[in-house]
């Protein structure tokens, strides 16, 4: 295929099918109103609604009579949270995905209150799926006399920076990370400046060598272990011990949709005497009201930004060609991404680093280095939202390619959250940078960004729940014959949830059960595997976790080898580079279970090194210069990755025969370092 010419771009490739949802800023009561009177509608005529509704044994006669008794005082303004003002959260939050689950929840809560004879048992099972009051779920959190602080500010104005001096100078401290990059990236700043640090993630614990690095522990056990003061990990994971010192950043996620949860959990559950949230302004009324149900003050900072920032009134016209060093220019699907690569290589003879989300953390820190480095050739940056948090990026002008993205759904505009936090990565202060810029591929989009830089995110109204194991466990013996993945779906039909907080979406979790469900798993068992960090739409993840979710069942053994099958040949095109993307993901998950399974996931130090040399094959398949894949916009998406074609997958992990000897010697120092805090980590 003859590659690109230069000059003005054609209407891209990339440039995705019309916006289905509104602007941000353009979801207000009135769209509301009219958003509620589509979805009523829809809920009385969905089939899919009845049988949900069915579910619970309401007959059709029961649900024609009673669903319309409902449409109609919710149409009246007679139902509480079904008013247009207090939809705008969930509207903002979801869409109408949410929003239709929303409005069958409520509608369990009018039957509860209205008609409680129509499902069997309703007082009962509104009470065992009460998740009303999750300020009672921490007692020994009640115990200790917090202080709140919260460092709220935009973008690059130092917010993070001043919570984490304060943690630093303390005796104990956990930082609480959104990503594992960023967990990794302040794991091993505290021991460059010589300060004993642990590293948990989902996948990964590390203890510091403290003779190799020269510092001494914070002191040792009566066993005569080290002790390490600090903590950095991933908020999921965050540990249930008392600290002096708490940092919990990117607040505002405690709204997102999916993983929400763990912000609120890490809010409500942390032992410490000082917690620190770090985010954005929005989260500031919600926080207030939680702390408040807590019998908590919080203490708010404010931050203004360290550096200029300007929206540009001149778009690159279009044309690649009018690419500079030192730009950022995002797009929201892997294969535009490599489209894009090619495209500006070849108009300006500038080479280009990539970040997307499916990268491993590892390689991305790797491909920001590059992008920094003024001596590494690489002058130019292709991301995806990725960029957003937890890498320091060298950026002169941000470019967006587009203003929305796929989100599994729909093609949604990017909010202005998302807007603001990618484009305030341009200018970061003291790269050596006078401000930054932020401007668009073409010009028809100027005018949005514009609007959208100079507004502030809505404020967050509600934060994100997941319901305990033990009230599953019990919700789970009131209908035995029902299957998991069914059983997650009624219950977030039925569950009570106060109105400071929602349920997150339970899809992935669902998706999970389903591929499992067949196996016979106990229900703690299924629990702890639909929390596990993977995608089922990842076709190689789901066979994986079949293959694991098995061996758990069956009470057997699961050597790495019998799970991941790394393909023989390398990637020779972006479609196999996907595939080993995929495998490095079904490695993660891997590392995960030992951790959760470790009587049948036995083999860590086997599968790290599968990590690391899956991770050598990604890096060097990122050199691919061949032609832009072939594949739908939305079977690419870079949340929704699901190709299947892998090359040669008939490979086994096993074929170590092959590896050159320094590479088995480079892993050996770490893989001592994680034996030893397999066994035990404490924390003073």
């Amino acid at each position: 295929m003859p590659r690109p010419s230069r000059g003005p771009a054609k209407p891209p490739s990339f440039k995705p099918e019309l916006v289905s949802a509104p602007l941000e800023s353009d979801i207000d009561e009135a769209y509301a109103r009219k958003a509620r009177a589509e979805r009523l509608e829809r809920f009385l005529t969905n089939d899919e609604v009845f049988h949900r509704c069915a579910c619970f044994g309401i007959d059709r006669n029961q649900f024609d009579t009673w669903s319309a008794k409902f449409v109609d005082a919710a149409s009246k303004n007679k139902i509480e949270r079904l008013k247009p003002a207090n939809l705008l959260s969930v509207l903002a939050r979801g869409g109408m995905e949410t929003f239709d689950d929303f409005i069958v929840n409520q509608f369990f809560a009018y039957l509860a209150k209205e008609a409680p004879d129509v499902v069997k048992n309703t007082k009962f099972l509104r009470e065992i799926t009460d998740l009303r009051f999750p300020n009672e779920w921490s007692p020994d959190a009640r115990k200790v006399q917090r202080r709140i602080i919260m460092h709220v500010g935009p973008t690059n104005s130092g917010k993070t920076h001043n919570a984490l001096q304060r943690m630093r100078a303390s005796k104990s401290g956990i930082y609480c990370s959104p990503l594992r990059l960023l967990a990794h990236e302040v794991y091993s700043r505290l021991l460059a400046d010589g300060i004993p640090c642990v590293l948990i993630t989902g996948e990964d614990r590390r203890m510091p060598d403290f003779a190799e690095l020269g510092i001494e522990p914070s002191g040792y056990t009566v066993t005569g272990r080290p002790i390490s003061k600090m903590v950095s990990c991933t908020v999921e994971m965050a540990p249930n011990v008392h600290c002096h010192v708490a940092v919990i950043d990117e607040i505002q996620m405690i709204a997102d949709r999916s993983r929400g949860w763990a912000w609120t959990y890490a809010l409500l559950n942390m032992r410490a005497d000082e917690i620190h949230l770090c985010g954005e302004p929005s989260a500031v009324p919600l926080v207030k009201r939680i702390c408040a149900s807590l019998d908590e003050e919080v203490e708010v900072h404010e931050y203004s930004r360290l550096g200029k920032l300007e929206v540009s009134p001149d778009s690159l016209e279009g044309k690649w060609s009018n690419v500079q060093k030192g730009d950022c220019v995002v797009a929201f699907s892997r294969k535009d991404i490599f489209h894009i690569k090619s495209m500006i290589e070849e108009a300006t003879g500038l080479r280009c680093a990539v970040i997307y989300g499916g990268l491993p953390p590892e390689t991305r820190a790797e491909q920001a280095r590059l992008f920094n480095d003024p001596d590494s050739g690489y002058d130019v940056l292709v991301a995806s939202d990725a960029v957003g948090m937890g890498i320091n990026l060298t950026i002169n002008r941000v470019v967006f390619t587009t203003l929305s993205k796929w989100d599994g759904n729909m093609t949604r505009p990017i909010s202005v959250s998302q807007t603001r936090q990618i484009g305030g990565r341009a200018g970061r202060h003291n790269s050596g940078v006078d401000g930054g810029k932020v401007t668009t591929l073409v010009a028809s989009d100027i005018k949005n960004l514009d609007k959208t830089m100079g507004l502030q995110p809505h404020q967050l109204r509600v934060a994100g729940l997941k319901p305990p194991a033990e009230v599953i466990e019990v919700f789970s013996r009131q209908f035995p014959k029902v299957p998991f993945s069914q059983l997650w779906s009624m219950f977030r039909d039925i569950a009570n949830v106060s109105d400071d907080y929602f349920l997150c979406n339970f899809r992935d979790q669902e998706a999970i059960a389903s591929a499992i469900g067949h196996l016979g798993l106990s229900i703690k068992d299924m629990y702890q595997f639909i929390y596990a960090p993977i995608n089922c739409r990842d076709e190689i993840v789901k066979d994986c976790l079949v293959v694991c979710a098995t061996a758990v069942a069956r009470k057997t053994e699961c050597k790495a080898a019998s799970a991941i099958r790394l393909p023989r040949s390398k990637p020779k095109s972006r479609k196999q580079l996907l595939a080993f993307e995929q495998w490095h993901r079904a490695i993660t998950m891997y590392l995960w279970l030992t951790f959760h399974f470790p009587e049948t996931f036995t083999q860590y130090d086997e599968a790290l090194v599968l990590k690391s040399q899956c991770e050598d094959i990604i890096k060097a398949g990122l050199l691919l210069s061949d032609s832009p894949d072939k594949t739908k916009h939305s079977s690419d998406s870079l949340e929704n990755t699901h190709n299947t074609e892998s090359g040669d997958t008939s490979g086994s992990g096993e074929n170590k025969s092959k590896e050159p000897k320094e590479y088995v010697m480079r892993l050996e120092a770490k893989l001592e370092s994680l034996n030893k805090l397999r066994k035990m980590i404490e924390i003073s």
